[in-house]
């Protein structure tokens, strides 16, 4: 029998043991043994005092009844410390009720016993348990209750009492149901303000902390428009660009300056994905191309180049980032170009503009993306630029807009708009962004905006 005891407990049991102090619990369910550990020492002292009353009443059956009660919320009370929740719920619904029953029995409805039946419904949704187990188990009561009004309330009281103790009894058990509904009351008010005034710290905590992180995604903003070069107003070769990442942080990244005196690089990244590891690698490449720190790399030879950074910046040790590149190096003499591309939308050469016509060239070579294989191959090509051409170099995110149709404007089209703004002679790169900007759904683009332009007058 004592191992069928054991057997039994050890099924039924929520919290395997050897796991208290409630630490271990889940949040519902430690609410549920804060409750409890409330409610059975006062139910408990409640039977205590019942077992009192009735023995001073002289209502033999009912005192000693009461000391089974005192018996029973103690073992629950026991079961509950110990993770045996249902087990201990169960035997206090069985006492309740019983207590309940045969205190209007014995003494009358008059009495006000049948009072204890009603909290037992609120109180139950206290519990961890699933909803419908909680709405059967304050159905039971309610049934409960009701049985009692149509079946035992009619009947004579099995003791008469004096109406004094009758009226005791019912305005004592009547102030005793109200004062645990403002138990609970007070206590969910309490719980409620407690919760608000976590919930204002922990927001007031969470925007000092967003506001820090915006103020430094903004320092480190500036930090990447900071090494970005500025636009080059003189000379043989002049610069314009338009910089505008989809977040506070992108991934895309550009750069040119004069390798020496003869020869002019020119060159922009696309890194993969957006935020704060994007933006460091885009800001790793460009200042290791700008300070011409790549080891054994002629800079002047493009495919060298991207030989050299595929296998300084290796995917797997970037958190599998990859980056596509378009790199090129003018000779101010010869007027040769010499690129090459990996990964990246095709550069586009416009010759001088006429009212009549204008060329385009498409400059690309057939390389993988930089970063995802170690020993992929790189390719170079040349072309000569003629005085008064201009390059457009571009990310992506410049000619792929959804458009408010939900269409995709393609590259083919953003080509074609490049080349009849062109023909119109007026600045391009404001007229792009905002005609760009005007397709789309938003203001906002789901990628970077950057597009580089450089003039060989």
């Amino acid at each position: 029998m004592r191992t069928a005891i054991v057997n039994y407990l050890k099924k039924v049991r929520e919290i395997p043991e050897g796991k208290f102090p409630p630490v271990y619990y889940t949040p519902p369910m430690l609410r549920m043994f804060i409750f409890g550990t409330f409610v059975y020492p006062l139910g408990f002292a409640t039977h205590a005092l019942f077992l009192v009353v009735f023995a001073f009443l002289g209502v033999k059956w009912l005192a000693l009844f009461n000391i089974l009660s005192v018996t029973m919320w103690a073992t629950s009370f026991f079961l509950h410390r110990n993770g045996y929740f249902n087990l201990g719920f169960a035997i206090v619904t069985i006492e309740v009720i019983a207590h309940a029953g045969l205190c209007v029995i014995f003494l009358g409805w008059a009495a006000g016993f049948q009072f204890y039946l009603v909290p037992i419904p609120v109180v139950v949704f206290f519990t961890h348990w699933h909803t419908s187990r909680k709405a059967l188990i304050a159905l039971l009561f309610c049934v409960s209750f009701v049985l009692m009004h149509y079946y035992i309330r009619p009947l004579k009281p099995i003791v008469e009492l004096d109406p004094i103790y009758l009226s005791f009894l019912y305005y004592g058990n009547y102030f005793s149901v109200s004062f645990v509904f403002a138990t609970f009351s007070y206590s969910f008010y309490i719980a409620t303000i407690s919760a608000e005034e976590k919930l204002e710290t922990a927001h007031h905590r969470t925007n000092s902390v967003l506001k820090q992180l915006n103020g430094e995604l903004s320092e480190a903003a500036g930090y990447v428009k900071k090494i970005l070069p500025q636009p080059v107003t003189k000379g043989s070769i002049r610069t314009n660009w338009r910089f505008i990442p989809s977040t506070s942080l992108g991934g895309d990244a550009f750069g040119y300056h004069k390798v020496d005196e003869d020869h002019f690089a020119v060159y922009l990244i696309d890194v993969s994905g957006h935020g704060v590891g994007a933006a460091l690698l885009s800001v790793s490449v460009i200042n290791m191309l700008r300070s011409q720190s790549l080891p054994s790399t002629d800079f002047k030879d493009p495919q060298q180049v991207l030989q050299a950074l595929n296998l300084a910046f290796p995917s797997e040790s970037h958190k599998d980032m990859f980056f596509t590149i378009w790199y090129g190096v003018y000779n101010l003499n010869t007027r040769e170009l010499t690129y090459a591309s990996a990964g990246h939308p095709p550069a586009i050469l416009c010759s001088d503009a006429t009212s009549s016509d204008c060329k385009i060239d498409l400059l690309k070579t057939p390389n993988f993306v930089v970063g995802a294989i170690g020993e992929a191959a790189y390719n170079k090509s040349k072309c000569n630029v003629e005085k008064g051409g201009t390059l457009y170099i571009f990310s992506d995110g410049v000619y792929e807009v959804e458009k408010s149709d939900g269409s995709m404007w393609c590259f083919k089209e953003f080509a074609e708009y490049l080349k009849t703004i062109k023909l119109e002679n007026k600045p391009i790169l404001d007229r792009l962004y905002e005609y760009a900007r005007n397709l789309g759904k938003s203001d906002r683009f789901e990628d970077d905006f950057t597009i580089l332009e450089v003039a060989f007058v």
